[in-house]
């Protein structure tokens, strides 16, 4: 709310100037230009806020000062001034009226083509990466930053503006001549609309969209569809897939079903498809697909499950011991792919109908992107190798040059990648507003410890107290300069982990998959359970320094991984446990599974 008070202090006195303007008019004529001329400008600023500000601008509609209602009242102060003040003047009187008239019926009109062009290319579908042959989309008429309603809301300005240089001695015939400028802008803003308009016209149908749109998929017979929706606009649930699916030898198809997480989804490759209708999802999929991949548990997933011949499978976005990665929601599908046994044992003690036949463990494609510490040399500088290479001892690169991990000086690098807040209260296992800060401040004190810090880029989506923290955690790495950093949604999680020698983690996929890693890693207790029974109760911290407390303990904990690493052995284990057999191509393990199922699918359809 603080943030719009400028905006509306700024509305309120563009209003009231204009009004005091009318009271002195009469008597000091300069006065009231200097008033009317102030209100004017004010409101121009207020406009050009509120037109950023869409929450504030919704409660004004909602109490009846929409933009429709402002511009009136500036309109009416306007007519009001001129008529106070030359009285005498009927013709100029007249003028004016004449022209704010015109003005206010070129803005309605505007308004009403504009809206109506909106609607004409609102359409429930839209794609990239493919082509549609015989669907028409006219590019629309671009005004840039002047936008057609902002210009015909304004296209009395100069009517005002000829006002106040009369009432400060000009000749009246500034009115005449800003009269008939504000009109001809009117006019000329009037006929752009119109023309936008016709090209909005000269767009294919919806109906007939929709049959090219069949037509051109059925001729790409996709096998795989990957299903992605959400409430809030977010692309890493979808983003976390798209490079095992872009290394498929299979043809995939994304589905989106909102407009707001279409453009979140980063494939270059890959067909995207927005479809928003359920009833228009039914009816362009073609009878190739046989497989459907879920990343995300919504209620938006039954539209495609209704239908038939297809493998339904549940992929999640991230294999962790959270409370939302074994739920009774996963049952309505047909099979649950997951990392491996730990996921299977999840499922198992949960007890929430998901049956044991339809797991299957077939590990994570994303872990190919992840470099594996061979065998520690030292000062926490690691030799390392790609977790998808056949051969253990292949050498990729030294984490303790600068290009991956530590620097030539023996610097230790330390990634900070905590979780964001939980959906419910019970499933919140972030570290951000707990322990967060001491963490961060321990680990920056240390001289010979590089700071990586990649927080959630869901952080603040549930719950604002978690971003104001974030924001103060931030802050402090970028106090501390180079060489640690704050890394950006620029790089990804995966690259953060080549880069570093150690993790500090919440309970999440996040430390499950830098399991991958073969490195040490930390994770925070939120609970009061003692380490064991922490990690009796998530499986994933059991290779894990487990940190509790206010997070002082992280510096004792860094001391140890650099050097006798004495969780090593057990934190092998848990990486079998997590992540089944590592020695296998991630990625071709994938593709044996998707091979596997549309198979069945196939056979089933027979």
């Amino acid at each position: 709310m603080m943030a719009q008070l400028p905006a509306l202090w700024l509305l309120a006195l563009s209003l009231a100037a204009p009004a005091s303007a009318i009271l002195v008019v009469d008597d000091r004529p300069a006065l009231g230009g200097v008033l009317y001329a102030v209100g004017l400008a004010l409101g121009v600023s207020a406009e050009w806020l509120l037109h950023r500000m869409e929450p504030t601008h919704r409660v004004l509609e909602s109490v009846h000062l929409g933009f429709a209602v402002r511009s009136g009242l500036r309109d009416l102060s306007l007519l009001v001034l001129v008529a106070v003040w030359a009285r005498p003047d009927t013709d100029l009187v007249v003028a004016v009226t004449m022209a704010v008239v015109l003005v206010a019926v070129a803005r309605v009109s505007v308004a009403a083509l504009v809206n109506t062009s909106a609607r004409l290319r609102d359409q429930p579908v839209s794609w990239r990466n493919m082509q549609v042959p015989g669907v028409v989309r006219v590019v629309p008429v671009n005004l840039g930053w002047l936008g057609l309603s902002s210009g015909v809301a304004w296209s009395t300005a100069p009517v005002g503006v000829g006002v106040v240089a009369a009432l400060f001695g000009a000749p009246t015939a500034a009115v005449w001549v800003t009269a008939a400028a504000g009109v001809l802008i009117a006019a000329v803003l009037l006929v752009t609309a119109a023309v936008d308009f016709a090209r909005a016209r000269r767009d294919t149908p919806t109906e007939q969209t929709i049959e090219q749109l069949r037509a051109a998929l059925s001729d790409y017979a996709p096998e795989v569809v990957f299903y992605y929706s959400r409430p809030e606009p977010i692309g890493y649930i979808a983003n976390v897939w798209m490079r095992p699916l872009e290394a498929l030898e299979r043809r995939v198809l994304v589905v989106v079903r909102e407009p707001h997480n279409e453009p979140l989804v980063e494939t270059e490759s890959l067909p995207v498809l927005r479809i928003t209708p359920a009833a228009y999802l039914e009816r362009v999929l073609p009878p190739s697909v046989r497989l459907a991949l879920y990343p995300s548990n919504v209620a938006k997933n039954n539209h495609l499950i209704r239908l038939p011949g297809i493998v339904d499978v549940f992929v999640g976005h991230g294999d962790s011991d959270k409370g939302g990665s074994a739920t009774v929601l996963t049952r309505i599908f047909d099979e649950v792919w997951v990392s491996g046994p730990a996921a299977r044992d999840r499922y198992r003690v949960a007890d929430v109908g998901v049956r044991d036949e339809q797991i299957h463990e077939v590990g994570r494609p994303q872990l190919a992107e992840i470099s594996r510490a061979a065998a520690p040399t030292g000062s926490g500088i690691r030799v390392t190798a790609r977790a998808a290479a056949t051969a253990p001892s292949t050498v990729v690169s030294v984490s303790g040059d600068s290009a991956d991990g530590g620097g030539a000086d023996g610097a230790c690098t330390v990634l900070y990648a905590p979780t964001r807040e939980g959906f419910y209260s019970e499933w919140d296992y972030s570290s951000v507003l707990t322990q967060g800060a001491v963490i961060l401040r321990r680990l920056l004190g240390l001289p010979d410890v590089r700071v990586l810090f990649k927080p959630h880029p869901g952080t603040g989506t549930d719950n604002p107290d978690y971003l104001v923290a974030l924001r103060v955690l931030t802050v402090m790495v970028e106090r501390a300069g180079a060489p640690h950093e704050v890394v950006t949604g620029a790089e990804g999680l995966y690259d953060a982990f080549n880069r570093a020698d150690l993790l500090v983690s919440d309970v999440s996929s996040v430390i499950t998959d830098f399991l991958a890693s073969g490195k040490p890693y930390i994770v925070t207790n939120f609970s009061t359970e003692t380490p064991d029974e922490f990690r009796r109760t998530y499986p994933s911290a059991a290779g894990a320094y487990v940190l509790g407390g206010d997070g002082g303990e992280v510096v004792s904990f860094v001391a140890d991984a650099r050097t006798v690493d004495s969780l090593r052995a057990v934190r092998e284990q848990t990486a079998r446990y997590l992540l089944g057999d590592v020695s296998q191509d991630p990625q071709q393990r994938f593709a044996d599974a998707v091979t596997a199922a549309i198979n069945r699918a196939t056979a089933t359809a027979l």
